[in-house]
């Protein structure tokens, strides 16, 4: 039987739910039952609807919690700024942003029905707001990141970010290896050298 629910307030409710949806969905692939949800958070299952209008609503508070950076803009700065030049804080930031990229792209994959499905509900295309949201402010701290190091950039802070992200999002997509090959190391050195041996590279301007 699923334990009773600890007394707590409705705030305390809801982020213990969340908190364990988000490892399930990751772990299954997909959208974990009500029943799954309330074994894991420990509560009735009746509860679940008395905090969330419906799965739909839980599973877009789950992809805003994955999506909330764990510490902020500032404070991942002010550690990169410590790393000395590019290439460590490359590394570095690719460390740190594999796990949580992993965690990203397959709570999307679970979400993205969700999204198709109120595309054909009405005329509006767009993503929910908050996602936007999240998207405009990792790409605001990783052009950060990569404005330490301009003075070592041949292209801008933004195209770098935006080079960085796509390889660590794209590592994880569906129909990639797995492990994937696009390990930390290797964004690193593909970032810094590119594809083609020094012998074999062009100029193709543009950046």
């Amino acid at each position: 039987m699923t334990p009773r629910a600890t007394p707590m307030a409705p705030d305390e409710r809801r982020a213990a739910i969340v908190t364990a949806v988000a490892p399930l969905v990751l772990e299954h692939g997909r959208m974990p039952s009500t029943r799954e949800i309330a074994q894991a958070a420990g509560v009735a299952e009746g509860t679940i609807y008395r905090v969330f209008e419906d799965k739909d609503a839980l599973l877009h508070a789950v992809l805003e919690e994955v999506l909330r950076p764990p510490d902020s803009a500032d404070h991942l700065v002010e550690q990169m700024a410590a790393l000395p030049g590019l290439a460590t804080r490359l590394l570095a930031l690719a460390e740190r942003s594999q796990a949580r990229m992993r965690e990203v792209h397959a709570t999307l994959m679970v979400m993205r029905p969700l999204m198709e499905q109120a595309s054909h509900r009405g005329p509006g295309l767009s993503p929910p707001r908050f996602l936007v949201e999240a998207n405009e402010a990792l790409m605001d701290r990783l052009t950060r990141v990569f404005e330490l190091s301009a003075d070592e950039l041949a292209v801008s802070p933004l195209v770098a970010a935006t080079a960085f992200r796509a390889l660590m999002l794209g590592a994880h997509s569906p129909g990639m290896p797995t492990p994937s090959p696009l390990t930390p190391e290797v964004v690193t050195q593909l970032l810094l050298d590119g594809l083609a041996r020094r012998e074999a590279r062009v100029d193709v301007g543009g950046a």
